[in-house]
């Protein structure tokens, strides 16, 4: 354990659950994750970044001087599906794009309330056949998010099979939200261990983003989707965080269907530690893992 992790880890805990305590709103994370813009959004020299649309849909495309053409990262930020953008998540597709040697395509889809599902996700295919309208084979993307966006990466795939389009060459999951229910035994056991948020922040969640659906609609809880077919999928996840086992379970899902997935539990991190890697060698570690299973299933 690095030095960083316990000085961050109190700090969350006094920025941001400190305040889901008091008022357990997932609505809070918005005016959260825009404080924290300003910062995140710094990049370093060397990184191109080109705003674009992917049919429709506004996206940046971060890149290295040396990245190839012909494969792509399509990366879908988190936030609750009510907050976040390609720029709060600079400081991990910066170092996707640099040290995977493809362009990041990180989308800015529909957010709720304003939008409620399936706006989103409608977007991230939207975007996704975009990609492969430019030429880019499906075997050369990877697709990718973290926590709401790692939902959406893996309800994604499940639209991309029933619509019978090309599977992206593997998926990225970090943190991911894949039971709306919020069944998983981590939910309550991790309700203290977790630096950022509170088991309670789930009943805002629904009426958020999907008001009046059926929380086990598979493209809202893909835990419930049929995932045979799926492409090998690489899920990380903190110890201590309330989703633990929606990353967990869904990894043994995908690996009871006959699919391949690797799962990575990291001891004592919290929710999408990546962001921090700027600080903390654990974000910058698990971001070399990320980039060496991407590199490993691009053609």
């Amino acid at each position: 354990m690095s030095l960083q992790l316990p000085l961050i880890d109190l700090l969350l805990r006094w920025q941001i659950k400190r305040r889901f305590r008091k008022n357990p709103d997932v609505n809070l994370l918005r005016p959260l994750m825009l404080q924290m813009e300003p910062r995140a959004s710094k990049l370093p020299v060397g990184i191109a970044c080109e705003a674009l649309d992917l049919g429709g849909v506004p996206a940046e495309k971060l890149s290295a001087p040396d990245s190839r053409s012909d494969a792509a990262f399509l990366y879908i930020h988190g936030g609750g599906f009510v907050a976040g953008s390609p720029r709060t998540h600079r400081p991990l597709t910066w170092r996707l794009a640099k040290d995977i040697g493809v362009p990041v395509y990180a989308l800015d889809y529909r957010l709720a309330p304003e939008h409620h599902f399936p706006a989103g996700l409608d977007d991230c295919v939207t975007a996704y056949r975009a990609l492969l309208e430019r030429g880019l084979p499906a075997k050369s993307i990877i697709a990718g998010g973290d926590s709401a966006g790692g939902n959406l990466t893996l309800a994604l795939a499940l639209r991309l099979k029933a619509e019978g389009l090309p599977m992206p060459a593997a998926l990225v999951c970090l943190s991911p939200a894949t039971d709306m229910t919020g069944s998983g035994t981590s939910m309550q056991s991790n309700a203290e261990a977790d630096a950022i948020f509170v088991p309670e922040i789930m009943a805002s969640l629904m009426p958020a983003y999907c008001p009046g659906a059926d929380a086990k609609n598979p493209y809202l809880s893909p835990l419930f989707g049929d995932l045979s077919g799926f492409p090998p999928a690489l899920f990380q996840v903190g110890d201590r965080e309330i989703l633990r086992d929606d990353a967990v379970r869904i990894a043994a899902a995908m690996k009871a269907a006959g699919a391949e997935a690797t799962l990575e539990v990291w001891p004592k991190v919290w929710h999408v530690w990546q962001l921090n890697a700027d600080m903390l060698p654990e974000g910058r570690e698990a971001i070399a893992h990320i980039v060496r299973f991407a590199r490993q299933h691009l053609a």
